[in-house]
């Protein structure tokens, strides 16, 4: 398995298990986060400060699905697309994640609304 897929893991691991720590091994010095929630893209250096203000966005909740899976595997970047959503909240949207043998480049997500009925 290339290492790409293997920090792709990790990090998600980091993200399922609130770890900051794995997240910041497993992504470049230049990684960027993208949430349209946030004033400016996230930095390394700002992931875990971060990670606080999505848990209190998700009241705390981190029970996760990811669906929808769309993996392609180019020229040595991992491409990830998926369908996210926080079980238990109205939170939920797409992600699209870049990784490379040196580490996860960058992350960005949207959200939509859950139509009620």
């Amino acid at each position: 398995m290339p290492k790409r897929h293997e920090l792709r893991a990790r990090y998600i691991e980091g993200w399922y298990e609130q770890d900051v720590a794995k997240l910041l091994e497993t992504t470049v010095a230049d990684f960027v986060f993208d949430d349209p929630a946030e004033p400016k893209p996230i930095t390394k250096d700002g992931l875990a400060g971060y990670m606080q203000r999505w848990l209190a966005r998700t009241g705390g909740e981190n029970n996760w699905r990811l669906t929808n899976e769309v993996r392609e595997d180019k020229d040595g970047i991992l491409t990830d697309w998926e369908w996210w959503e926080v079980l238990g909240t109205d939170m939920q949207g797409t992600a699209v994640v870049i990784t490379s043998d040196a580490g996860v480049l960058e992350e960005r997500i949207t959200y939509f609304k859950r139509q009620v009925r």
